[in-house]
Formats: C-alpha cells, structure tokens, sequence
C-alpha cells in the first residue's frame, strides 16, 4: 500500500530518495545485517560518530581500570567483584551490541549526573570508582543518544555534546579538590611527588572532553545550529544537564 502510494503521488526521483531512507532506517534498526550492507546507510559524519563513540567508551574503560588500581579500597566493599566483572557490568562484554542499563540497586537507582555526585558524597559507604564510572558512561551515552552505531537518519544534540565536555571538566575539579571531613580526597587519581609524577588521569579526562567538543562542532556545523557556551567560572564546579 505504501509502495503504491509513493508511486503514485512521487517523481521517480523522489520516490528513490524516501526508498533509500526508508531502507536506512530499516538498516539501522536490524543489528543481524552484515556491516557492508549496513554502511551503505551511512554518510561521512556517521562513520565519524561510530569512531568517537567507540574511542570514547575505550577511554572510558581505560578510565574505570586507572581509578580502580589507584583505588583498590573501593573494590575492596564488594569481595566478590573484580575490576574485570565492574567493566563488563558497566560497558558489557565486546561483542554485545545492545547498551547494558545503566541503573543499580547499590547505587540507590541513581546514575548520570546524580551517581557522579554520589561518588563525592560523604555519607556514600558504596563503591565510589563504581558510582562515578556509571554516572560518566551513562552521561556521554546520552549525549549519544544511547547509540553505538549511526545511519543517515540519526542525528544529535550538539548542546548534549557540548554539555557532557563541560561536565567532564567538572568532575576532574572535583576529583581533584573534593575531600572528606578528614580532609581525604573521596578519590584518588594523579601522583605527584618528589618521587613520583604521573598525569596520566589529566591527558585522559582532557582527551574525552576534546571528543565531545569536536562532535559539538561536527554536528552543529551539519544542522547549521549554535552552541550556548557555558561561563568557564561557574562550570569548575557545577553539572550542566543534558538535554
């Protein structure tokens, strides 16, 4: 029925213009689809966008794994997790194509911003490396729309993108500042001593930002939006929301 409608009331170009669409769309809906037909519903900025995602959740690991090691305390509250198992219970297991839910009954259901700011709270006798690697993960999968894989029809939020660098500023102020009534930092990161100097955490967190702030510039170039940038003073210490 559709298709006789698209005949009727169509050029011939356009009806192959809404039949290539409509083929990308179902393309893009069927994960069962051998890649190289799956690409050919793709367009360059979609090829750009799979290769940030996937940069961006191997920094993400990479991120989870360094906390842990500079945290072992924090996995030491769960005797039966190792960090191997909080990896694949955050990203999933590398073959997996769908996105694991991002919410946890011992982190009280929170999860994005909120579970972020759980990692900084005093009165948390949770995983705090948990709490702040599931708040991250599911702050840029938002920004991502939850996707892993992009076609011609998708499309982002560059304020989302924008957001999420902006958050990832944040949250490396407050990892580097946030203290308990002890004066302990909640967690810590970098290694700076007379003996010892390691940045590592600082070129990594920088990197992930410069990804979310190169996809804000591709995809408000591609829709031809602004960006409604963020006060510097005021982004050093607070969450901006996701749209």
């Amino acid at each position: 029925m559709m298709l006789c409608f698209l005949s009727i009331a169509l050029s011939p170009r356009s009806r192959a213009v809404v039949l290539s669409l409509l083929a990308c769309s179902l393309l893009a809906s069927c994960g069962s689809v051998p890649k190289p037909i799956r690409n050919l519903g793709k367009t360059d900025i979609d090829f750009v966008m799979d290769v940030h995602t996937r940069q961006q959740k191997e920094m993400m690991i990479r991120l989870t794994r360094k906390l842990y090691v500079r945290n072992p305390s924090q996995l030491d509250k769960n005797p039966e997790m190792t960090i191997d198992r909080r990896i694949e219970q955050i990203f999933g297991s590398p073959d997996e194509t769908e996105l694991p839910s991002l919410i946890f009954d011992e982190l009280n259901g929170m999860t994005s911003i909120d579970a972020i700011l759980l990692s900084f709270d005093e009165t948390f006798e949770g995983d705090r490396v948990f709490a702040a690697a599931v708040g991250l993960a599911e702050m840029l999968r938002r920004s991502y729309n939850h996707q892993q894989e992009f076609f011609i029809l998708d499309s982002l939020d560059e304020q989302a993108l924008y957001n999420s660098a902006r958050n990832l500023e944040v949250f490396v102020w407050r990892l580097y500042h946030r203290r308990d009534s002890n004066g302990e930092l909640f967690l810590l990161s970098n290694r700076l001593s007379e003996t010892d100097f390691d940045i590592s955490f600082d070129r990594l967190l920088a990197k992930m930002a410069t990804v979310q702030d190169m996809m804000a510039l591709i995809v408000a170039d591609k829709t031809d939006r602004g960006i409604t940038k963020v006060v510097h003073g005021v982004a050093q210490f607070v969450f901006v929301p996701i749209p």
